[in-house]
């Protein structure tokens, strides 16, 4: 007969937590006799039993959460885990931004050479009649 000890949390998926994911704590107690599990997230109690589940994790559970193991000889906190979550939406808008950038780039660039290779154009049809009308003058001159 014991109090709770080596109380921990663990989180799965472990690493990147993308908004939208489902996200499962897990706490491990050892006591004697079994401890009642409570989770705590922030300063308030939000769920209770060895697994927490969180689907459809959204931005406003990025906080720190540990469990609390008890019997009838003491309790034990676990160290708190963060959960960082990431905001696809950001990704998106980044990658919508940049295509958008990078399409305006290309149609600008389109643009200015298709502008030059005209105005090239008209340069050299008006030294062509340039060079006729020259060319007239002096043959036409006796």
């Amino acid at each position: 007969m014991y109090p709770p000890q080596h109380t921990f949390v663990s989180v799965s998926p472990c690493c990147e937590i993308v908004e939208g994911d489902s996200v499962t704590l897990i706490c491990s107690s050892d006591s004697n006799p079994p401890a009642e599990i409570s989770w705590i997230k922030g300063g308030s109690t939000v769920g209770s039993g060895r697994i927490y589940n969180i689907s459809k994790i959204r931005s406003d559970h990025s906080e720190e959460y540990k469990c609390k193991s008890r019997n009838k000889h003491g309790e034990k906190y676990s160290e708190a885990v963060t959960l960082n979550i990431k905001f696809v939406g950001c990704q998106v808008i980044l990658y919508i931004s940049v295509g958008v950038v990078c399409g305006a780039a290309a149609v600008i660039t389109m643009v200015l050479m298709i502008w030059r290779s005209r105005v090239k154009k008209r340069k050299d049809t008006q030294d062509v009649v340039l060079a006729e009308s020259v060319y007239e003058n002096v043959t036409a001159k006796p």
